[in-house]
């Protein structure tokens, strides 16, 4: 069986994970997205921490047992944590992958290396959020998760929660920052390459 990363896993780059909030209120609710599901509960699975065992709303797989859920941020955070919580043992997803700060998703960004990769459990109870690696989740503008079952169809989630650090620094300063500095112009952020390992 692969070791689940905890906060009291003993492993070095998973260490201060426990150091973490609640991100809901960081998140921009309204521009949730997500892709492939059969009814629109995205934006009813993603609650605080404290209503993470309710099954009153779920997500659906439609095509095929995979989604991509699209989580964009208020202000600039650090990712200590995923939370995906199944509805049930029949329908619960096994594998995830995370991407960070990716514009115009679609499925083809599965081809391409992800962040981080999780084997998931059923965690019907939310206890077991999925500890990320610190470095890899230190500057998160929006979370891109692709979600799917190598064994169930469909598949169906009933929370998505997510644990970090605040920054403080809201998405609208650094444009501005951006837009007063002539040289950051010659970049372009669509064509940054992120450090990404699968």
């Amino acid at each position: 069986m692969q070791h689940q990363h905890g906060p009291n896993c003993g492993c070095a780059e998973y260490m201060f994970n426990e150091d973490a909030d609640d991100l809901y209120g960081q998140i921009e609710i309204d521009k949730v997205d997500c892709l492939n599901e059969t009814a629109q509960n995205i934006k009813q699975i993603i609650r605080p921490e404290i209503d993470k065992t309710k099954k009153d709303h779920y997500v659906q797989s439609d095509l095929d047992s995979e989604i991509i859920v699209i989580i964009p941020f208020n202000e600039t955070v650090r990712i200590r944590q995923i939370n995906i919580v199944s509805l049930n043992e029949g329908s619960a997803p096994n594998l995830m992958k995370a991407y960070i700060n990716i514009s115009n998703v679609d499925f083809g960004l599965i081809e391409t290396p992800c962040v981080e990769q999780f084997i998931l459990s059923p965690n019907l109870d939310g206890l077991f959020g999925n500890a990320v690696k610190i470095s890899k989740f230190e500057n998160v503008n929006n979370l891109i998760l692709y979600i799917k079952s190598t064994i169930n169809d469909p598949i169906r989630i009933s929370y998505i929660g997510l644990k970090g650090i605040r920054t403080f620094q809201s998405k609208q300063l650094a444009n501005t920052i951006y837009e007063l500095n002539p040289l950051a112009k010659q970049v372009d952020p669509d064509k940054v390459v992120f450090d990404s390992v699968c």
